[in-house]
């Protein structure tokens, strides 16, 4: 009898640990969704700012289920398109338009520390994330969340974001490859309010070596509004 209680108590316990994990489970999945680019009804300038002061400006539109990049010389369109499995991300380049999946997410855009992954935040919107705990970000109290993807094309194994717990703004992330080795650092330098929604105004990229840990480039995205 006492070890059937045992029984008892220990499936208790495990139930009681699933759902609080599925909650913080959901609770991630919602504040990831107030960090993802806002639905605004106007074109914003932006521009990629290499290191060595190189300057590659592009449009951006962010509406309904779309991020739109667009660059010239030469003319190239990069779209974000978001459903119910996830995301897709394709380029146009003339007439011509592929889709950009697997390895070809780590490629560069324009010769910046920006891959296409990174231009669109492409793993705010992957599916497996939880809230790992709290830790303060320059004074700021923030969730952190870990994010994970198990395609091993993809550079990134998982990416750690930190979410301001006031201003549901993001602060900082950092990418790590299958080996839990720092790759990529995210850290936004300013936001702006555009139509009454927050929005990034300055980020910078830094690259890393995942073998020394030293810091290789860094490129900035700056956006107008």
């Amino acid at each position: 009898m006492k070890q059937v209680k045992k029984l008892a108590l220990a499936f208790v316990a495990i139930m009681m640990v699933g759902q609080t994990a599925a909650r913080a489970d959901e609770q991630a999945a919602q504040i990831l969704n107030g960090i993802r680019l806002a639905d605004i009804s106007q074109e914003l300038d932006g521009r990629l700012r290499k290191q060595d002061g190189t300057i590659i400006p592009f449009r951006l539109r962010a509406g309904g289920d779309e991020l739109i990049f667009s660059f010239t010389n030469p003319t190239e369109i990069l779209r974000l398109t978001l459903n119910d499995n996830g995301s897709n991300l394709t380029l146009q380049a003339g007439d011509r338009e592929r889709v950009i999946s697997g390895a070809r997410l780590n490629d560069s855009v324009r010769g910046t520390d920006i891959t296409y992954q990174d231009l669109a935040l492409r793993f705010l919107y992957w599916k497996n994330s939880r809230i790992e705990g709290e830790q303060n970000v320059r004074t700021f109290p923030c969730w952190m969340i870990l994010l994970q993807q198990n395609n091993p094309n993809i550079a990134y194994a998982s990416v750690r974001v930190w979410v301001a717990k006031q201003s549901g703004a993001l602060l900082r992330a950092e990418a790590y490859d299958a080996q839990s080795r720092l790759i990529k650092k995210f850290e936004v330098i300013s936001g702006q309010k555009i139509e009454g929604k927050w929005f990034l105004k300055q980020m910078r990229i830094e690259r890393y070596d995942p073998g020394t840990g030293n810091l290789v480039s860094r490129t900035y995205l700056e956006i107008s509004g």
